[in-house]
Order: C-alpha cells, then structure tokens, then sequence
C-alpha cells in the first residue's frame, strides 16, 4: 500500500480486513491485522476500543508488525468474542489522523536538540554558536517579555532573565544550559500529566464516530454530533450505542460493563432503555434517541474526567503562587549584589540562582509522579485535588456491599426443622431456586451442586416478587423465601427463635423453607468479607485514620457484626440509598473530612458529595467518574495503597520546599559574596533543582513503573 494513500481511500480499504492467529497459548491471543498499518490510524482509539471486549485484560498494537496481542481470562466464549470482534471491524469503528496531524503530547525533539547543540557549541565556529544559541532560547526569552506585559513580574520573567544574562555577560553555554534544564522539568511535567490522563481516558468507551439514523423512511449514516433528539437510531451487533434511548424494535443481548459493571450482558427488548457507551454482542436495535451527544452517558463521564485532570491541588496553588513571590525576592537580592559590589559577574551568579524554580516544579512532578506510580498498584488519581483531600481526610467511609465484601453471597448454615436432613431441605430449595438469577438462587444452587443434590417438584414454581416462592411436593405446599411471607402464610417460625437470632448476631441473612404449612429449614447466607478488608483497615488506622464507618442497607444485626468483625467505629445499617448522602452531610457539619468508598449507581451521590470519593474497580462507570480516585484493581487494599500513596505525596512536597529553600539559600549566599561563577550557580542550580525531581519521582514510587510509563511516551 502506498505510504501517500489519501485518507478517505485509505479508509474505505477497511471494509474487509484480513485476520489470522499468528500465535495463541492459553490466555494468550496475538492475531496479524494489516489495517493497523493503514496511513494515519490512531491506534490509542483502536485499542480503547478493544478493550472494551468482556473477558480481555489487556491489549497491545503493534503497527509495524501489523500485530495485536490480546490477553484474556482463557475461556473459549472469551476467544470468540474477539475473533468476532477484530473481524468485524468496520470503518465508523474506526479513527484516522488528519493529514500532518500527530498525537498529542510533548515532543522529546526540544530536549535532543538543545543536548546536541550543546556537545557541539565547543567545536562551534562562534558566530554560528551564537546564533545558535539565541535560537534556542528565543522562545523562553519572548515567553518573559509576554508574561511580564500580560502578568506582570513572574517566574517566566525570572527564567527569561536567567537565560538572558548569560547571553548578555558572553556566556552562551551557560544560558543554552540553564535553558535545557527548564526544558527538561516542563517535558517531564507533560509527560506525567499526560500519562495519568491517557490511563483514565482508558475507562471510557470512545463515542462512535458516526451513527446510522432513519430519515424520510431512508437509513443514513451520519456523524455522531449530528444525531438530534427523536431520531431513530440503528444498532448492530459489535457496535456501541451512540445515544441514550428506548428500544423500539429487536431485541439484542447488550454488554453493559462499561456503565454499570455488570459483566452478564442484559437482554434489551422494546421499552427497556439504552446506555450510550454500551456494546451489542448480538442481535440488532431501533432506538428512539432520547439523550445525544453532549447530554450521552458516555460524553458526561468524559466531561467530568476532562475536568478533574484540569484541576490543580491547592498545594499546587500556593506553590506556584509563592514562586512567583520569590521571583521579588531574587530580584531585590540581586539589585542589592549589585549597589554593594558593582560586580556584574556576581549579579549574574545571583540570577541563575532562584527559589522559584525548585519550589515551582516540586509540587506539580510530586503530583504526577505520584498518580502516575499509582496506576502501576491498580489506583487511578484524578488530579491533585485528589491527593491533597485523600491524604487530609480522617473519617473513611465504606459502603459494605461490593466494597468491604465480595458482592456474592455464600451459603452457611442449613438447618433442618421438620425430620428432613440437610440434603433434602437444600436440594427441595435448589429446585425451588433453578430459574432465577439474583444471588440467593445463586448461592443455594452453588452448594446443591456441590453435594451433588437434586429434587422433583410437581407443577410450576410461582414467583411473589420480594416475599419468596411456591411450588408442589407430593400434594403438600413448599414455600421458601423471607419471614414476613411464611407470617402471612401462618407458619410460625417462633418454636425456632433461638437458632434465628443466632444466625442474625452471626451476620448472617436468614431464609426460611415452611412444607405443609410448618416450618421444614433454615438457611443462613452471608455476603463474602473480602479477604484483605481487616488489614486494610488497620493500615488505614495506622495512617492516621481516626474513623472507620460502614454504610449498608443490610438489617442492622448482621450490618453490625460485620463492623464488630472488622473493628468499625459506626455502623448505619437498613438505609435507603438517599440516606447515605445525608448522613455524610451530618458528619461534614461535624467538621470532619470524609472520604467514601463505594461501587454502585445509588452510591454516586454520596462519591460526589464526600471529600473525595473512591469507586470500586467493579462499580459502575457513572460512580468511577463521579469519584475523586478509581481502583482498577478489585481489592479493597488498594484504599490503603491510595491513602498511604498521598500522605507520601505531601511528605514529598513538603521535604522538597524545605530543602530547595535551605539549599538556595546557601547557593545566594556564595553567588553574591562571589564564591559562585555563573556557570557553577547555574550548574549548581540546577544540578539541586533536578536532585529534587529525582528524589521526588523515587520517593513517590515513579521507578517501580517504568513499564507502564513507556507504553504511554509519546512516539
């Protein structure tokens, strides 16, 4: 294919893409797809997209090998879900490059071309080094003059004055030096913020780019920002859902994940309602829009995120606010060096040493540094904002479901009442449950299965929604389900008061089997406690945490046997989700800063109303990008990770303030008594200011990702 193939051409070769395994173990899928190397791909797009597939942990593209390895959970619906899925690609599936438009993110190109000018300013002839060099620092020094006449005196000023005093004094490779050393703190500044920006984009499900819509009886694809409200929207099998709307015709099994954390897909039927963002694995959909473009599930989430990496910390602020105030303090130094000593070598020495550098970048690298390591440990940070509450917060909040425990329940006790044994009753109540889905059917069959019982009802199961379930054996009535329902049936579970409350003070959800009319067993369920939550709440205590509370809807007995398990100081039990934000109200009133994890829809309130807020790596996409930090990771020990990572954060900042004033100020004092040369003050300078980044990067943990950080360097 010619390299100068015009895009619009380049795009319509996609209609059919060639695709062959070129190598699988097990978990393992690397499959040859020729349209990665078509002219201006955007490939970060792509792989978002293939992401997205249920059952895949990871994807990596590599163009030049017209290559991409998929790794998955190793089940063949898994396997064929992405065979499905890379085959099918299609054209509005896909994103391309404008002519001459590159990536975004900062250019390595300025760096390199300062580090060879200055290997070659010895061997030079002069005029053309000079020449050189003010191209090179034409942009800081025209970036001074511009922030002094729209800001007034600033750091830029200052920087603009260090660079151009040595060019002023002769002193080229000084200037060309302390040029590149400002250089290098703004690259890697980018660098990071760009990196942690790039991983939460991750979680989002790009908006198609067109959108097959049905006007004046025809189908037209349309762009995806022309779509309007009314518009009946189609939807096939591999596609996103562009629009939030009602199914009007078809009936499509829908992948959800990506909005409510539901790996099951959802079968959608006319009436149910779309989430823009969500994947069809099969069938087909006539949508009626209802919410498009910027009003779409997926644009919002976006929106949000957009904004939280915009943010600054108020540490940030005020490190940035006082940089600029030394820039006075350098100035005033400076014109003080000069009326004593009249020496202009010394007054360049005490303008290429400043304040305002270390303490300007400090802040800002610590932060990066810190959300960027962070992602290697499963912990997305939005923003220093982020860093700064987490780590000031002193009341942790959890929701229990999904949070603290596993979100699935387990089957515990079964205990006989009516001369049956324990495989009987657990059998008749795994035949009762066959059918349904929701977790206590789930747990009960799972421990049928496993003892290999099984059991014959005659006649059909009747459902009564929230009271429990009916069926025949042998002429005789089965019920099982809640308490309040045997009540109303007339079995009188009271003979058994004492085995129940056992089961309640253990924690345990309690379900009841009545056979003709008398009470037949007990069964005691208990959601999982996740395996790390006591020690992550001892870490917690250990950062300084002074309150641990759980919010549940759970009946108060079991709620509060979990909290006495895990060592809580509250526990609010039998809630509504409405209650969880107004008890966080309460506790904010009492001066405290509150931090909330939490994974559910009905839990967004409450992320966006704390401090900051923590969403659990299975919650749904709309609680994650309310919340001030996602764990990608599901396990509840990242919380600790988090808060232990942010207190490290503003250790680090607060360690680098300090150091960066004693050590300048020894730095001032040798340039102004002319112990310092300008070259040795700016090395010196510099050599410290870089010393700080370093250890700054080290000690927020950068190093130990170094993987993670290549894959998303610019190219």
């Amino acid at each position: 294919m010619r390299a100068d193939l015009p895009l619009r051409a380049a795009a319509r070769v996609v209609s059919a893409p060639s695709v062959s395994i070129a190598h699988e173990l097990p978990g393992r899928l690397r499959l040859k797809l020729p349209l990665l190397t078509l002219p201006g791909l955007d490939t970060e797009h792509l792989a978002r997209a293939l992401r997205q597939i249920r059952g895949v942990a990871s994807v990596r593209l590599n163009p030049a090998a017209a290559s991409v390895i998929f790794t998955h959970d190793g089940t063949a619906a898994t396997r064929a879900r992405v065979l499905d899925r890379v085959a099918g690609l299609r054209r509005d599936q896909l994103r391309f490059h404008r002519p001459g438009e590159a990536p975004e993110g900062p250019s390595v190109a300025p760096l390199v071309s300062r580090l060879a000018l200055l290997a070659a300013l010895p061997v030079l002839p002069q005029p053309l080094a000079r020449g050189l060099v003010l191209w090179a620092i034409a942009p800081r020094v025209l970036g001074g003059l511009d922030a002094l006449v729209t800001k007034g005196v600033s750091v830029e000023v200052l920087d603009a004055l260090a660079v151009s005093l040595g060019v002023a004094r002769g002193s080229f490779g000084t200037a060309l030096t302390t040029d590149l050393m400002m250089e290098a703190g703004e690259y890697l500044e980018e660098t990071t913020m760009r990196q942690s920006g790039a991983l939460l984009q991750d979680l989002l499900m790009p908006n198609p780019e067109t959108a097959r819509v049905e006007r004046a009886g025809r189908v037209i694809e349309l762009p995806f920002d022309q779509v309007v409200q009314g518009d009946t929207v189609l939807v096939q099998v591999g596609e996103a859902v562009p629009v939030d709307g009602v199914v009007l015709t078809g009936t499509a099994q829908v992948n959800e994940a990506s909005i409510t954390g539901e790996s099951l897909a959802v079968t959608k039927e006319p009436g149910a309602l779309a989430i823009a963002g969500s994947t069809l694995e099969s069938g087909m959909l006539r949508l009626r829009a209802d919410q498009v473009g910027a009003d779409t599930t997926t644009a919002r989430i976006a929106a949000l995120i957009r904004g939280a990496l915009n943010e600054r910390s108020e540490t940030e602020k005020l490190a940035s606010a006082q940089a600029n105030r030394q820039v006075w303090m350098t100035l005033g130094l400076g014109a003080a060096t000069l009326a004593v000593t009249r020496d202009l070598r010394r007054l360049s020495s005490v303008f290429l040493v400043d304040y305002a550098c270390p303490i300007k970048l400090s802040a800002p690298v610590a932060v990066r540094a810190t959300m960027s390591a962070a992602v290697a440990r499963g912990i997305l940070i939005k923003g220093g904002p982020s860093i700064e509450k987490l780590s000031a917060a002193d009341t942790f909040v959890f929701d229990k479901t999904g949070t603290l425990t596993e979100g699935r329940l387990d089957l515990c006790d079964v205990l006989p009442l009516g001369g049956q044994t324990e495989a009987e009753v657990l059998g008749l109540a795994a035949a009762l449950e066959g059918a349904a889905q929701h977790p206590i059917a789930r747990a009960i069959r799972g421990a049928a299965r496993a003892r290999g019982l099984a059991a014959d009802l005659s006649g059909d199961v009747t459902v009564e929604v929230g009271r429990g379930l009916r069926a025949s054996l042998g002429g005789a009535e089965l019920l099982l389900g809640a308490r309040h329902f045997m009540a109303r049936e007339g079995v009188d579970f009271t003979p058994h008061a004492a085995q129940i409350e056992a089961l309640a003070e253990a924690g345990k959800m309690t379900l009841y089997m009545a056979l003709a009319g008398r009470p037949a067993a007990l069964f005691g369920l208990r959601d999982s406690l996740r395996a790390d939550a006591r020690d992550t709440a001892e870490r917690l205590r250990r950062a300084g945490v002074k309150h641990l509370v759980m919010l549940t809807g759970d009946r108060r007995a079991r709620a509060e046997a979990l909290g006495r398990e895990l060592g809580f100081d509250a526990v609010h039990a039998e809630l509504r989700p409405e209650d969880k934000a107004e008890i966080l109200a309460r506790m904010k009133a009492e001066g405290r800063r509150i931090a909330f994890v939490g994974d559910g829809i009905n839990d967004a309130p409450a992320l966006a109303s704390a401090g900051v807020g923590i969403a659990m790596a299975q919650g749904a996409d709309i609680a994650r990008a309310t919340a001030d930090i996602t764990l990608s990771e599901d396990r509840i020990g990242a919380v600790a990770d988090a808060r232990e990572a942010c207190d490290r954060a503003m250790a680090i900042i607060r360690t680098n303030t300090t150091l960066a004033l004693a050590i300048n100020t020894g730095l001032f004092v040798a340039a102004s008594s002319g112990r310092l040369s300008p070259v040795a003050a700016s090395l010196m300078h510099n050599g410290s200011t870089f010393g700080l980044l370093l250890y700054a990067l080290s000690q927020a943990g950068f190093a130990t990702g170094p993987a993670a950080l290549a894959r998303d360097l610019p190219r």
